[in-house]
């Protein structure tokens, strides 16, 4: 989940797109090489009760362990009890496992229509490590972080908005338009969501893209009371690792609450600050003025990096960079046409370069 352009759009969005080489029936002979051996989708709806147990997983990574006060209510919608953090902690647990619900059986039809149409065309093109992904899914209410889609481990969790959207045109009567639609709006949101559970069952592979291909350092920064206080942890990229290169410095981007809103909303008051790093060892600091003040700067001060991908948003962190373009990199299979055509002249290096790391590594 892109925590910036949740305060400006809906996640991911839900643009149309037309698709050509879309099928119009169920694909029931779909196959995936695997040692030679073909087989469909491994696909998996929890249930209520498994799901409240799946959805505080942190097995491949802290979540729940590290979650402060003021996100914990914006998560929520509720202000946990105060002036105890492990308290303020078990409380999320508890809401978090509360919020899952049981999928309807028309939903289990139209997603795994869906996946199974998505994994047709990763099959044809070869991309065995996504094709060969379980899908693990799990069913939310609307409250429980504003109703966005996100993950956890290897989890995709979706709200019944979302669902209940992306799926307003399944039926036993579609048109063929109806279709399309249906597939390429929750098959993109699912194919981004996916994207996250690859990034956490092959890290040192994504973290090869990251750092050879497109120039992020990874930085153990130091804490700071005003930035963990304030701190809004992305599912999807809950370890803030990350730092890119501008003119010689290492810079870090967080998505923080605004400090002076009593009763914050998910997206609403939310902002993007970025910091300067200092290196010491192998320890990172953010930079102070005179007056022992951090100091801020906001993304518009750095051109050169905004302009390095062909995405807008999800640049706070190279995990939801590379989950848009590896959706865009599925919507141009789909459409036959040419990968990133429209990017910038500046985002084109990095753009050629995902697509060689796509070639090498998920094949």
């Amino acid at each position: 989940m892109n925590l910036k352009s949740v305060a400006t759009v809906v996640f991911l969005g839900f643009s149309i797109v037309a698709c050509s080489q879309i099928t119009n029936k169920l694909s029931s002979n779909l196959a995936v090489k695997d040692a030679g051996i073909s087989k469909a989708p491994s696909i998996e709806f929890l249930s209520r009760k498994n799901g409240s147990v799946s959805i505080l997983d942190e097995s491949y990574e802290m979540y729940f362990s590290i979650l402060q006060e003021r996100e914990i209510d914006v998560l929520t919608g509720i202000k946990p009890p105060s002036g105890n953090i492990e308290g303020a902690r078990d409380f999320a647990r508890e809401k978090f496992a509360s919020a899952v619900i049981d999928f309807t059986a028309d939903e289990k039809a139209c997603i795994s229509f869906v996946i199974k149409e998505v994994n047709q065309v990763l099959n044809q093109n070869e991309l065995n490590v996504v094709v060969n992904q379980p899908w693990k899914l799990i069913k939310i209410q609307d409250w429980l972080c504003g109703g966005f889609a996100h993950t956890r481990g290897d989890f995709i969790i979706l709200s019944q908005k979302h669902l209940d959207k992306l799926t307003s045109k399944w039926s036993d009567n579609m048109t063929e338009a109806d279709q399309k639609q249906v597939v390429i709006g929750l098959g993109r949101l699912l194919l981004h969501e996916q994207f996250h559970c690859l990034q956490r069952t092959y890290k040192s592979m994504f973290d090869t893209l990251y750092t050879d291909s497109w120039g992020f350092k990874k930085v153990n920064v130091q804490p700071e009371e005003f930035i963990t206080t304030n701190q809004l942890s992305n599912p999807d990229a809950p370890i803030p690792e990350w730092a890119f290169a501008s003119k010689g410095s290492y810079y870090w981007i967080r998505t923080l609450i605004k400090e002076d809103v009593e009763n914050p909303q998910m997206g609403a008051d939310f902002m993007e600050l970025i910091f300067l790093l200092n290196q010491e060892q192998d320890k990172f600091f953010v930079t102070k003025d005179a007056n022992g003040k951090i100091e801020t700067f906001t993304l518009s001060q750095f051109p050169d990096y905004q302009n390095r991908f062909p995405v807008t948003r999800g640049l706070d962190h190279p995990n939801e960079i590379s989950a848009y373009m590896f959706s865009d990199y599925f919507n141009s299979l789909v459409n036959g046409t040419s990968f990133f055509e429209n990017s910038s002249k500046e985002a084109k290096l990095n753009s050629e370069k995902f697509i060689f790391w796509v070639k090498n590594y998920l094949h």
